[in-house]
Parts: C-alpha cells; sequence; structure tokens
C-alpha cells in the first residue's frame, strides 16, 4: 500500500501584509526586513517538494503569525523571548510593537484557526483510504536558537518525533539512514524536538496516522539568505527519500 505524504510548511512565506508593517512602530523597515529573512524556513517549501505530495502552506510569514505555536502564552514556552503566536521582539530582543488583545484575536480568526482547519480537513480526506504521513518541513540556524543549552554542536539535520503518539520507529529510522547516506549528521529531537499534531487528530486518533519533522541547518544549503552550491545536493536527498517514503510497509 502507498502512503499519502503531506508537507507541513508553517514557516517558508516572507510575505508581511500592509496592515503588519503599519502596525510595527519601534523597529527599523531594514531590521524587520533582517529578521523575517532569519526567522524564515527559505526555500523548505522547494526543498520539500515531490509529485503526488500534498503541500499544506502557511501563506505569511511565521513573524506575523507562528501556526505551530500555542495560542494560550502560558503554554508557549517562546513566549518568554516575544516569539509565540505572535512575535513581538525579535531574536535580538528588540521591540516589535506590543498587540494587545483585540489584536491577536484578529491574528488567531483571520489565519492561525484557518490554516488548522486546512490541515485537519486535508489529513481526513487523506485517512479516508490511505495511511497517511506528515512530514513537518523546516529549517534552522544557531542564530535563532534561543537557548543557549542547545546551540552546541548542531547537525546538518534534526529528526523530531512524538513518542507514543503518531510515532513510527521505522520511520525514524528510515529517515536518519537515508540522510546519513548522503553525508548529513543527524540527530533525534535535538536541538527541535516534535512534530505537528493535527488539531482535531488530538482527540480523534488514528491508527494510519504518523508525523515527523525534519529541520534543516541552514548552514548546509544556504550562504546568508541565497542557495549555496549544496543546495541541488540536498534537494535530490529530500526528493529520493521522498519518494521511498511513499512505498515503505509496516509502519
Amino acid at each position: 500500500m502507498k502512503n499519502k505524504i503531506i508537507l507541513h510548511q508553517p514557516h517558508s512565506s516572507t510575505k508581511i501584509p500592509y496592515f503588519y508593517l503599519k502596525k510595527k512602530k519601534v523597529l527599523s523597515s531594514d531590521k524587520l526586513k533582517k529578521f523575517n529573512l532569519a526567522m524564515c524556513d527559505l526555500y523548505t517549501d522547494k526543498l520539500f517538494a515531490f509529485r503526488g505530495c500534498k503541500k499544506v502552506k502557511f501563506r505569511l510569514s511565521r513573524i506575523v503569525c507562528d501556526v505551530e505555536k500555542f495560542v494560550d502564552d502560558d503554554m508557549e514556552v517562546m513566549t518568554k523571548y516575544g516569539m509565540g503566536v505572535v512575535c513581538t521582539k525579535t531574536n535580538m530582543g528588540e521591540n516589535i510593537f506590543s498587540p494587545d488583545e483585540k489584536y491577536k484575536d484578529f491574528i488567531l480568526k483571520k489565519y492561525y484557526y484557518k490554516h488548522h482547519t486546512k490541515l485537519d480537513k486535508v489529513v481526513t480526506k487523506y485517512l479516508k483510504n490511505s495511511r497517511t504521513i506528515i512530514i513537518d518541513c523546516h529549517s534552522f540556524s544557531k542564530e535563532i536558537i534561543m537557548d543557549e543549552n542547545l546551540k552546541d554542536e548542531l547537525p546538518d539535520i534534526c529528526i523530531g518525533f512524538n513518542n507514543g503518539i503518531y510515532y513510527s520507529e521505522k520511520l525514524v529510522d528510515f529517515t536518519s539512514a537515508h540522510f546519513r547516506k548522503y553525508g548529513y549528521s543527524v540527530k533525534l529531537n535535538y536541538p527541535y524536538s516534535g512534530t505537528i499534531i493535527p488539531n482535531k487528530f488530538m482527540k480523534e486518533k488514528s491508527k494510519n496516522l504518523y508525523s515527523i519533522m525534519i529541520e534543516i541547518n541552514r548552514k548546509i544549503y544556504l550562504d546568508k539568505y541565497k542557495k549555496s552550491s549544496n543546495y541541488k545536493h540536498l534537494r535530490k536527498t529530500i526528493k529520493k527519500y521522498l519518494k521511498q517514503v511513499k512505498t515503505i510497509e509496516d509502519l
């Protein structure tokens, strides 16, 4: 049985709407642009692309709305850095603006909930006829890791998963072996851990759903903000991975 693959791409866009640009009152346009590029998972929507795989991509920059953060600030560890659902500070600790509850509610209703509703619907549709694998597509860099304890010996590839829920040891092992085969160093749940679980399936359990996160160290495919000479090799490696994952059995 072939697997259906959903490529979740929550942070690959750099688009910032005009209303947000009007909101920021402290940070200069140049600093905001640099912060946006630093936070974006640049080109992950191009790196993770394969015929027959469904993309669920958030259309705005994560600094406007981060759809992978908890809505409740008390539950979100990144809120203390000003990087919750709505970014209020840069990775350098510079203030962007201070949104009130009315603004946050507007962002949640207009963007956050709609994105998760879309993801729920796509997963529900695929699960009717197929085993479904969500691949949470990300990139990272040392500069945006806020916890100093997570900056040592960073791998080329970080594989994230949730033990005990929508987890497949075989899928994790296969993913690790694949990237190592092509010359990349791999660590599990470091420096980031976990993977996306659609809201609907936190309550409605499915035995045919799996989720895995792949975080790519930006240094292996970018030269600052542009594609480096290794970009094509990495893209081919990911393409081969997606092709093989579609046919992996007995998860």
